[in-house]
């Protein structure tokens, strides 16, 4: 009986090692759309800079020029986090 609950044991601590380091590597992204979301025609931009990443991984200017790279590519491009990628 003591034998089986040491080994019990022992297999949930080592899957309880390995799913902290996987959860390690992973990194949480929360991702939301910008202002422009449902905008058909490309809108003018202010030329103030606030930053954004984008889920295409590129840093824009502000979340304007994101809007208007999105109606150019057709892409859905969301914003990971304000600032630079």
């Amino acid at each position: 009986m003591k034998v089986k609950m040491c080994m019990l044991i022992l297999a949930l601590v080592a899957i309880i090692g390995a799913w902290g380091k996987c959860g390690k590597q992973k990194k949480m992204v929360f991702r939301r759309m910008p202002l422009c979301e449902h905008v058909a025609e490309i809108p003018w931009c202010p030329k103030t800079y606030q930053p954004v990443c984008g889920t295409d991984e590129k840093t824009y200017n502000n979340e304007c020029q994101m809007c208007i790279a999105r109606i150019k590519t057709k892409q859905d491009i969301q914003i990971t986090k304000d600032g630079v990628c």
